[in-house]
This record gives structure tokens, C-alpha cells and sequence, in this order.
């Protein structure tokens, strides 16, 4: 096999184009997360890791609306390039012909059953490319940027949505609360002081318009200062973006979205205190 140096994130972004648009079609929830060291460059076969995950998916893994598929990558620098693929309905399948593909790149993997569906963990060793050639993928200062001194609140009724928030700012050194509900959020908001909130909207108990509604109103009796929320959700049509920033939020991050879009979200409103 020829090595060639490739990105992690354009390996999965060539898979969230295949299987998003067929998630669309029956209203399925299809997410697509990478964390940090995703965007510099490695050695390896990108069109074999991509037929590797695809073949592991399968061919209909949105059979109703409430299908899920999750995919996360990570490649953290001298790190194993990690992929976890979780399916809520249909099973994923490891044969004889995927084995002996990841086997080839010295990969291993392991399947278990949870809550959130059937879960396939692959770890590959691809090596960090050449400095030379990850130079030329320079990181940005948004990506790079320290969160230090930052705290943050996540609410999200999915503990995998919460883990990958937690992941993708693990490096920035934010302090992070993570809740599992709107109700939640709107207690820890109470009782603390947070400089940045990242709420899911579809959630149970309180769902995150009703509880950014709240804290503002709470803003306005205490004289608090207004925090800057971001509404992170699948359903961003315009009418409903709309909704979510007349009901108080600042912006919102579309679902699903990758580190550099959330660290440019939080870094825009929090200039020019961070950088």
C-alpha cells in the first residue's frame, strides 16, 4: 500500500457527505464530531480508512426517523488516530474483508452494545506526517487559542454529544459544568457565575429556549451580566435560527459541526477578553 499524507477531518467530512443527505431524507439524526489534532496531517491510505468505516456502516443505517449514527474522530498528536461509530438501530458489521483492511494498517477494533446503540471502536497508528508537510496545514490561532480562566456550561440530554463537547475543549483549558437538561442548566446558571453557555435545544424537563428565556429574564431582575449562549442543535432552519436568537441566544452551531467551528463560535463572543 502507498501511504500519501491526508487529514483525519476531510476522511470523515468525505463520509458525513455520503451518509448526511440519506439521514435528511427520513428525518434521522446523523452526527459528525472531530477533536483536536483532527486537522494535521498523517500517513496512511485515506480512501481505505474511509471504505473501512463506510463498510462497517453499511449500506441503510437510517431505516426511521428515530435512526441515529454518531461518528467521532480523534487524532490527538502521537496518538493512535481513534474513531468511535455508534448506530442506534442498525447493526454494524465487521467481516472478514474490513477485518483484513484494518489489520493491514496495524488497526484494531472492538464492538460493544449500550444505551446508545451498537458501538464499533477502531484505533489505527497512522504516524504524524513530516513537520514540513503538517506546516503546510498551519493551525489557526482560533484553534490554538487558550480558554484559560473560562467557565463553561454544556447542557445536553445525550452523555455522547456532552463527551465530544468535553473532548473538542479538553486542550483549551476552559473549566467545563455539563448538565442534562434545560432545568439544569438554568440551576447551575443560578447558583454560579459562567462566562459562556453551550445549550442543546431539543431536551427533556426544560429545552434550551425555554432556559435561555429564563436566564435572561434573570439577568435583567439581578442585574446580572449577560452571558453569551450558543444554541447547539440539528434543527437549524432559518425560521428556526430566528427563534433561538429572539429568545436570547447570541449565535447558534449547527449539528453536526467540527472544533474549529465551535472554538470560532466561542471566540467570537468571547474577543477580546481570550486571545
Amino acid at each position: 500500500m502507498n501511504a500519501t499524507t491526508f487529514r483525519p477531518v476531510d476522511v470523515l467530512r468525505q463520509i458525513e457527505s455520503r451518509f448526511g443527505a440519506e439521514a435528511e431524507t427520513v428525518g434521522a439524526t446523523f452526527e459528525a464530531f472531530s477533536s483536536l489534532g483532527c486537522e494535521k496531517g498523517r500517513e496512511g491510505e485515506p480512501d481505505a480508512l474511509a471504505k473501512i468505516v463506510v463498510q462497517i456502516i453499511g449500506d441503510a443505517p437510517f431505516t426511521d426517523a428515530d435512526s441515529a449514527l454518531r461518528l467521532k474522530f480523534s487524532a490527538k498528536v502521537g496518538k493512535p488516530v481513534m474513531i468511535d461509530i455508534t448506530a442506534s438501530s442498525a447493526p454494524l458489521s465487521v467481516d472478514a474483508e474490513t477485518l483484513s483492511l484494518i489489520e493491514s494498517f496495524g488497526g484494531t477494533f472492538s464492538q460493544s452494545n449500550g444505551l446508545s446503540g451498537n458501538t464499533v471502536k477502531l484505533s489505527f497508528p497512522f504516524a504524524d506526517a513530516e513537520l514540513m508537510q503538517v506546516e503546510l496545514e498551519e493551525t489557526s490561532q482560533e484553534e490554538t487559542a487558550s480558554l484559560a480562566g473560562t467557565r463553561i456550561l454544556i447542557a445536553d440530554d445525550s452523555p455522547t454529544n456532552r463527551l465530544v463537547l468535553e473532548e473538542m475543549l479538553a486542550d483549551t483549558r476552559a473549566e467545563l459544568v455539563s448538565v442534562n437538561d434545560g432545568k439544569e442548566a438554568l440551576e447551575a446558571w443560578q447558583k454560579s457565575n459562567f462566562d459562556l453557555l453551550l445549550l442543546d435545544i431539543s431536551m427533556p424537563v426544560m429545552d434550551g429556549v425555554t432556559a435561555i428565556r429564563e436566564i435572561r429574564a434573570g439577568e435583567v431582575q439581578q442585574s446580572r451580566a449577560v452571558t453569551p449562549a450558543i444554541a447547539v442543535t440539528a434543527n437549524a432552519l432559518v425560521n428556526q435560527v430566528a427563534d433561538y436568537l429572539v429568545a436570547g441566544f447570541d449565535t447558534h452551531l449547527a449539528k453536526p459541526f467540527r472544533r474549529k467551528d465551535l472554538m470560532h463560535a466561542i471566540l467570537t463572543l468571547l474577543r477580546p477578553s481570550v486571545l
